[in-house]
């Protein structure tokens, strides 16, 4: 109900399963146990529940970004690895629009109102001139308060796109 009070950039969010059990220990083991092959079963899934949904395909893809430290020491962008196991299914474009300031610290561990500050400045456009009347899909592994995905819909609403959309495997408490 709080998610209603607060306008958003986002049109609609959705996501598969819930944080607990096998799901929460999927996102683990992609996010922190190096098991990049296990974004393809979960892209599926996705994709599944994109489709059972009803709402047009997207134009494009559109994953939340890492910063570039993030990136060096994981070695991979979870998000990227969904959206294109996505890309695949759906024969859609991935398309890389955001970019993540470095500085921004990991939201692991982080108290709900942490991450409710997180600054709209986190989030910067890469691709510009090419998301005017498009329908945009956020892809993001999981989402806890939503603060992440309503702050690259509001980067991205920059560009007025005809919709802003997100799907997340996970959805956290």
């Amino acid at each position: 109900s709080r998610c209603t009070r607060v306008p958003s950039a986002l049109n609609r969010t959705v996501s598969v399963f819930d944080y607990l059990g096998p799901a929460a220990t999927l996102v683990k083991k992609l996010k922190y146990g190096n098991q990049q092959h296990l974004a393809e079963g979960m892209a599926a899934y996705m994709a599944a529940q994109l489709l059972q949904s009803g709402v047009d395909l997207p134009d494009y893809l559109v994953p939340i970004p890492i910063t570039w430290l993030r990136h060096f020491d994981r070695g991979y962008n979870q998000s990227l690895l969904l959206a294109e196991g996505m890309a695949k299914i759906l024969d859609r474009p991935v398309l890389q629009a955001l970019g993540r300031c470095c500085g921004d610290l990991s939201q692991a561990g982080l108290s709900r109102g942490q991450r409710l500050h997180l600054g709209a400045d986190s989030f910067y456009l890469k691709k510009r001139g090419m998301l005017e009347e498009k329908n945009l899909l956020l892809i993001d592994d999981v989402m806890t308060t939503g603060t992440t995905l309503k702050r690259c819909a509001e980067v991205l609403a920059a560009e007025y796109p005809a919709t802003i959309r997100a799907l997340t495997f996970c959805r956290a408490f």
